[in-house]
């Protein structure tokens, strides 16, 4: 018998018997991640074949049933999928995250009133597990200062300023998805340094919603993509001349929209665009008609194109071993990016790419690529494409590749007594010396153990024995300072694990951006001269941190001393944040900072911490934003390398001034 979520797929398949459908596309419409999707598709694959049908896969394109046996299957549908009484985009809906994802969406972008009873009913759970939901939604929301209300005849409601809900709309439903399909995080990285990524994402998501424009994760991308490359290109000196390549009313839904976007951004980040900017945006909005009239003059349909792409990507498979043509966020980008660019073409015009010479020093092995295989494409054989241009591809090639060694990647839990304190110092030990072959999905004490949890669980790493009552999860028992015997056990299970293969011997280039480059930029972002104390004399700890809590202080837009040292009090209650003799790392429990600090503490004649750390000599007080936009944890790890070689310590407790301190950091860690 098939599940909900088994009949849902099969009813959306054969509705649609004539076409692929994505996984995507069945995450979309089921409201699960696209992990879970491809999960319940293949158990529903399998539970179809002794009814006459088949769900066939096609690289590329997606999934589609196939009918072998047309009244054996037709009485097992009528029987499983059409006379079962559910709503197949709702019901389906049992995973915590899911339902909890499916209320946020009502709440902030729907305009209909949300009752517990209505909501409860729609997702056929009880209304105490809604009630549970809101609980862990209200957390969700609360690093924003957002708040859930409620009200007799209106229902529930987020409480807040506009700014801090479009703050957790972009975080929440947006950013991470951002990360995952535009490009890889040391390019995208780039661009956050000096534009205001977010803030064109806020932009776009308003005006496209104010104008109901529904526009998919794709087009959102290359807009982002577009807008903030152009920025770049402003802010490089770059002198953008664009020919109205593109015919779009000026009247239109998509060029007014287009239109108050580039008003937005000029006012809020102080660039001016060409008046032409707004054709080539308004381009993306409308990028299905568009793509139909751009490839009509190409004399190309678009299923050849796809077609042609595919087989592009084949051939780079078969060189590098990656799972290109597989990749659908990939080929659906490139198939929206093929559109701009062959009207550029076509009008013999191309536009600048600022990140070129980036690309060509740090990635040229997936730059070579890119010329020597999309060049022989029929699409782009009678045009002189710029090396700019290709850049453009290589950028979504390489998300590909990072998407790629990610999923090889095993999933692991760390387990500790509490999941505060020394499970952090065994989460970054972890990520040093795995961090290519492992995620780490949670970070947990004994007494938090979910079935939910575990169930992607490719491996357990804990800190203390865990009791046979645990599911059938490998379990590797390390010390929290994660010693090389450890590391070999961690290794011995990972080498079961399916994909790890891939990993241990990455074929193909391998494009990791130079770590020194990706820690420098970290770096800048947090740790500032003001921000960094020297004491020449033996000093108390309360001393020391009430001094760096003042510092940080002065440059918050508000204060939070007093939040600021609850939190450090609390944090140190459960465990110490000395993490040897001669270094203290301490942080907050919950984020009370708008921005990402590092302060730092400079002490070579000792401070006394407590009775078991009476010498520490760097103390580096680390308070991430509230509302986690900076990578803190990648931060956190650039101290790892303190604790293991006691010449980093030494030179760097030899340093009186911010400048040598610095220099001393970036070049030792």
């Amino acid at each position: 018998m098939l599940n909900a979520k088994e009949r849902s797929i099969i009813k959306i398949l054969y509705e649609n018997q004539h076409t692929y459908t994505t996984s995507q596309e069945l995450a979309s419409r089921l409201y699960t991640s696209d992990r879970t999707a491809r999960k319940y598709l293949h158990q529903a694959a399998d539970r179809i074949e002794k009814y006459g049908a088949m769900i066939e896969a096609k690289q590329g394109q997606g999934y589609r049933l196939w009918i072998t046996e047309d009244d054996k299957f037709y009485i097992f549908y009528q029987k499983e999928v059409k006379e079962a009484s559910f709503n197949p985009d709702i019901s389906t809906i049992h995973e915590l995250e899911d339902r909890q994802y499916f209320i946020l969406n009502r709440l902030f972008f729907e305009r209909s009133q949300v009752f517990v009873d209505d909501l409860a009913e729609e997702l056929f759970v009880s209304r105490s597990t809604i009630s549970n939901d809101i609980v862990e939604i209200k957390k969700k929301i609360a690093p924003y200062e957002l708040e859930l209300n409620s009200k007799p005849k209106s229902g529930i409601f987020v409480a807040g300023n506009e700014q801090n809900k479009r703050h957790f709309i972009m975080n929440y439903f947006f950013m991470d998805r951002l990360y995952d399909n535009l490009y890889t995080f040391s390019m995208y990285t780039d661009l956050l340094a000096e534009i205001q990524i977010e803030e064109i994402v806020i932009i776009v998501l308003d005006e496209c919603r104010e104008s109901k424009l529904k526009l998919s994760d794709f087009i959102i991308y290359n807009i982002v993509l577009h807008i903030g490359l152009a920025i770049k290109r402003l802010q490089s000196g770059f002198n953008i001349e664009l020919t109205n390549a593109f015919d779009v009313a000026e009247d239109s839904v998509e060029y007014q929209t287009a239109k108050r976007i580039i008003e937005r951004i000029e006012k809020n980040m102080q660039v001016k665009f060409p008046v032409e900017e707004a054709s080539y945006i308004s381009l993306h909005l409308r990028n299905k008609s568009a793509a139909r009239r751009v490839l009509k003059a190409a004399d190309y349909s678009e299923a050849e194109i796809r077609a042609e792409l595919i087989a592009t990507l084949k051939e780079i498979d078969a060189e590098t071993g990656f799972s290109f043509q597989q990749d659908s966020v990939l080929i659906n980008g490139l198939l929206m990016h093929f559109t701009p660019l062959l009207t550029r073409l076509q009008n013999h015009t191309s536009i600048e790419n600022p990140l070129l010479a980036e690309i060509k020093q740090n990635y040229p092995d997936i730059f070579a690529l890119t010329i020597k295989y999309f060049n022989n494409m029929a699409i782009f054989q009678q045009y002189e494409v710029t090396e700019s241009e290709w850049a453009y591809l290589t950028i979504h090639l390489s998300a590909a590749m990072e998407r790629y060694f990610n999923e090889q990647k095993a999933h692991i839990i760390v387990i500790c007594a509490t999941g505060l304190g020394s499970s952090q110092l065994l989460k970054m030990r972890i990520e040093h010396e795995l961090g290519s072959k492992v995620v780490i999905d949670h970070v947990i004490g004994y007494y938090e153990i979910s079935e939910y949890m575990l169930k992607n669980a490719d491996l357990i790493v804990s800190s203390i024995t865990l009791p046979q009552s645990v599911p059938l999860i490998p379990i590797v028992h390390v010390s929290v300072f994660l010693g090389e015997d450890d590391i070999q056990a961690i290794n011995h299970e990972l080498a079961k694990i399916k994909g790890q293969e891939i990993l241990l011997s990455k074929k193909g280039p391998v494009l990791t951006p130079p770590r020194s480059q990706t820690n420098q930029r970290l770096i800048e972002q947090c740790f500032k001269p003001e921000l960094f104390l020297y004491f020449d004399q033996p000093m108390q700890k309360e001393t020391v941190i009430e001094q760096l809590i003042t510092e940080i202080d002065a440059i918050e837009p508000k204060s939070m001393k007093e939040k600021m040292r609850q939190q450090l009090q609390l944090r140190e209650r459960y465990n110490s944040v000395a993490f040897s003799k001669y270094l203290a790392v301490p942080h907050p429990i919950e984020a009370v900072t708008e921005s990402a600090h590092v302060a730092v503490a400079v002490a070579p004649k000792g401070i006394f911490w407590d009775q078991d750390h009476t010498e520490i000599q760097l103390v580096f007080l680390s308070s991430p934003d509230r509302y986690f936009k900076f990578p803190m944890e990648e931060v956190n790890k650039l101290f790892i390398p303190i604790i293991e070689n006691d010449q980093i310590r030494q030179a760097l407790s030899a340093c009186s001034t911010y400048q040598e301190f610095i220099e001393v950091f970036c070049h030792q860690i």
